[in-house]
């Protein structure tokens, strides 16, 4: 089973209204309440489908190799 350490921070991203630095797990800017849009579920098939494609194009060229 995988451990998850909970005591490592999370990344940071920067809020595009007032550049302030926010941690990753965070949906909404404290200073300004800047509301960080959550991926849609097309957006998420995408993602999922992008990592796919890419594991499957890994293989293929290790095959190849």
């Amino acid at each position: 089973m995988m451990k998850v350490d909970v005591s490592r921070p999370f990344g940071k991203r920067e809020c595009p209204s007032c550049a302030t630095s926010v941690p990753a797990n965070h949906n909404r800017c404290p200073i300004c309440g800047y509301a960080f849009p959550a991926l849609t579920d097309r957006q998420q098939g995408l993602k999922i489908g992008a990592a796919l494609l890419m594991l499957a194009l890994l293989f293929a060229l290790l095959w190849w190799l």
